[in-house]
């Protein structure tokens, strides 16, 4: 019986950033899926996604590699990495180093662009 633990990077998309964030995760070859929540209040209108694997095959470095490229690629973008402790931290401006450690501690990270993909 294997005691490795499974690990989640639990993502949250919202505007316009779902479409292309899935498609950047997609070309890295980075398995997800969908989170289907249920409740009987209001709750935030971002798609909920998650990528799960067993500890040792999470791929933290690729997550982070496609984080950085995909803030880059626009001004409109944003990544918020929200960490056990309470904390956010803007990953505008980090390297994919320091990246993949906040991911290690996430709870959630809200992928947002502001801006439709036809318009700049």
């Amino acid at each position: 019986m294997s005691t490795q633990k499974c690990e989640l990077v639990h993502l949250t998309l919202f505007k316009h950033g779902a479409e292309s964030f899935l498609a950047a995760l997609d070309d890295a070859g980075i398995p997800h899926g969908p989170v289907r929540m249920y409740s009987s209040a209001p709750k935030n209108s971002g798609l909920v996604e998650a990528i799960t694997a067993l500890s040792d095959a999470m791929p933290w470095n690729a997550i982070a590699k496609v984080i950085i490229a995909w803030i880059d690629a626009r001004k409109s973008r944003e990544v918020i990495i929200y960490t056990e402790g309470g904390e956010s931290f803007h990953a505008k401006g980090y390297s994919a180093s320091d990246v993949q450690k906040l991911l290690q501690i996430s709870t959630n990270v809200a992928i947002i662009d502001t801006k439709p993909a036809d318009e700049q």
